[in-house]
């Protein structure tokens, strides 16, 4: 018995830019994604794109003016 994969893309949440794309048979085609971490104790996240990933990762330590 074999199974099939479908198309998959995903799209970062804050500008629409395409961060992940899989091929129906399972091959990456293409990815630029960041990963955000929501959940420490539980491994729960969001993926967004290379450029808005390093803006929203912005360190604990950091203050604004």
């Amino acid at each position: 018995m074999s199974t099939s994969l479908a198309a998959v893309q995903a799209h970062c949440p804050l500008c629409g830019t395409s961060v992940l794309a899989v091929a129906p048979g399972g091959r990456v085609v293409s990815e630029d994604l960041h990963p955000i971490l929501l959940d420490r104790d539980f491994g729960h996240g969001y993926m967004l794109c290379n450029g808005c990933g390093v803006l929203a990762d912005i360190p604990d330590d950091l203050t604004f003016n």
